[in-house]
């Protein structure tokens, strides 16, 4: 069986779509949430704080393995609407830019969700990302 290829720096690619994954906010992972989480709880709805969860997830899930030593440099959010509970949530990981600043690769990916069942736009996301050697 071979390796796979570490997801580097060169495997950057602005513009790329990735891949997506698929979501389903069902109750028991709400309540998982919630439980460590317990303020987060807007009634038939999925928590603000699982946005991060599922982006990260999709990311680490399109753009792995990752040499170890990376740092995560930020992650900001828009919000068009939030998920209902029961709904299925596709997102899609694309790099977005990449650059080299006083020595150091940054690369940005940006994900972007959407509902499976409407197709709507829920909510986009950009995380930045200090790549490792």
């Amino acid at each position: 069986m071979s390796e796979e290829a570490v997801f580097t720096y060169d495997h950057y690619e602005p513009g790329k779509l990735y891949g997506s994954s698929e979501f389903t906010v069902d109750e028991k992972t709400v309540a998982k949430w919630r439980s460590v989480y317990p303020a987060d709880n807007d009634p038939g709805l999925m928590p603000a704080g699982m946005t991060a969860m599922i982006s990260v997830d999709a990311i680490l899930t399109h753009q792995s393995p990752r040499p170890s030593g990376g740092v995560h440099g930020g992650q900001s959010f828009d919000m068009h609407r939030m998920p209902r509970i029961g709904e299925t949530l596709i997102t899609e990981v694309r790099c977005i830019n990449k650059e080299i600043r006083k020595g150091r690769k940054w690369a940005y990916s940006q994900t972007r969700t959407t509902s499976k069942d409407t197709g709507e736009l829920l909510f986009t996301g950009i995380m930045t990302s200090l790549v490792a050697e």
